[in-house]
C-alpha cells in the first residue's frame, strides 16, 4: 500500500504567509478605492452645494432693481469688501409718460400693475462713497429717485395713471420706472450663506436668519466685493471657498446686474 501524503508545515506556512500578503493589497486597494469615492462624493456634494447657491443669487440679481445693489458688513454699513450683500428685487416695471416731476405720473400699463405703497423708483444712481448708509429711498446722487404709491387709477389708453406721494428729481434718459415692495439680504455667518427677505418698511439686519442657502464656507475676511478700478457699477464679485473632509472648492465669481437706470 502506498503512504499517504499531506503538507508539510514548510507549505502551511508559505501558503499562510501568500494569503496574508494578498489579504492586505486587497484590502488596501480596497481603501484607497473607499478614500477616492468619498473625496470625490465630497467634492461634487460642494460644488452643487455652491452652484444652487450661486445660480439663487444670479436669478435674483437680475432682477434687481438698479443701485440697489449694496456690498455691506455685518452692521449695514455700505464698504467695498464685506460679507453681506443687499438689493430690492423689481415688482413690476415699465415706462412713464411726460414729465417725472409731479405726483401725479401715467405709466404705459405693465403685465403686472404695481399696487398702492410699493416704491416708485425713477434714474437711480447711488451715492459712491463708500462711507455713506444713505439708501436710495432716503437720497439719491442727483436728488430724490423713490415716491411712494398712494393711488393706483384705471387703465385708459393702454396707459396707467398713478399718484405719489412726492415727484422725482430728475427725468430717466429711457423714461424707465422700476416698483419694488421688498428687500433682500444675504449674509455669510459662521460659515454658512443665509438668504433673508422682508419689506422695505421693515429694518433687515444681518442677524436674521430665515433660509440656509449654502454651508461649510471657510472664513474669510470678506467675501462680496466691489472693486471701482476693476468692475464697472453694475458688476459684484463674489469670492467663496467651500471645504468639508479634507476636501475645497475655490469660487471666484462674478454677479452682474442686468438693468440699468
Amino acid at each position: 500500500m502506498r503512504a499517504a501524503r499531506g503538507f508539510t508545515l514548510i507549505e502551511l506556512v508559505m501558503v499562510i504567509l501568500l494569503l496574508g500578503i494578498m489579504a492586505t493589497f486587497t484590502s488596501q486597494f480596497i481603501g484607497i478605492g473607499t478614500q477616492i469615492y468619498g473625496d470625490a462624493s465630497s467634492r461634487e456634494q460642494l460644488m452643487s452645494d455652491a452652484r444652487f447657491a450661486l445660480e439663487r443669487l444670479n436669478r435674483e440679481l437680475r432682477d434687481a432693481v438698479p443701485g440697489s445693489v449694496r456690498v455691506e458688513d455685518n452692521n449695514g454699513g455700505l464698504v467695498e469688501q464685506g460679507g453681506c450683500l443687499r438689493f430690492w428685487p423689481i415688482a413690476t416695471a415699465s415706462r412713464y409718460l411726460g414729465p417725472a416731476a409731479s405726483t401725479a405720473l401715467r405709466i404705459i400699463t405693465p403685465a403686472k400693475l404695481p399696487a398702492e405703497n410699493d416704491l416708485a423708483i425713477v434714474y437711480p444712481l447711488p451715492y459712491t462713497t463708500f462711507d455713506s448708509k444713505i439708501m436710495l429711498n432716503n437720497d439719491c446722487l442727483q436728488g430724490r429717485c423713490t415716491a411712494k404709491v398712494t393711488g393706483v387709477g384705471a387703465v385708459v389708453s393702454g396707459a396707467l395713471p398713478l399718484t405719489l406721494a412726492a415727484s422725482f428729481a430728475k427725468d430717466s434718459p429711457g423714461q424707465r420706472i422700476y416698483f419694488a415692495n421688498q428687500q433682500v439680504l444675504y449674509c455669510i455667518r459662521g460659515g454658512s450663506l443665509w438668504q433673508m427677505a422682508k419689506p422695505l418698511s421693515s429694518s433687515l439686519s444681518s442677524n436674521e436668519t430665515t433660509q440656509l442657502m449654502a454651508e461649510h464656507i471657510r472664513p474669510a475676511d470678506y467675501y462680496f466685493y466691489r472693486d471701482p478700478v476693476a468692475f464697472s457699477q453694475s458688476e459684484v464679485g463674489l469670492r467663496l471657498v467651500l471645504e468639508q473632509r479634507g476636501e475645497s472648492v475655490s469660487f471666484n465669481h462674478k454677479l452682474e446686474i442686468l438693468n440699468v437706470p
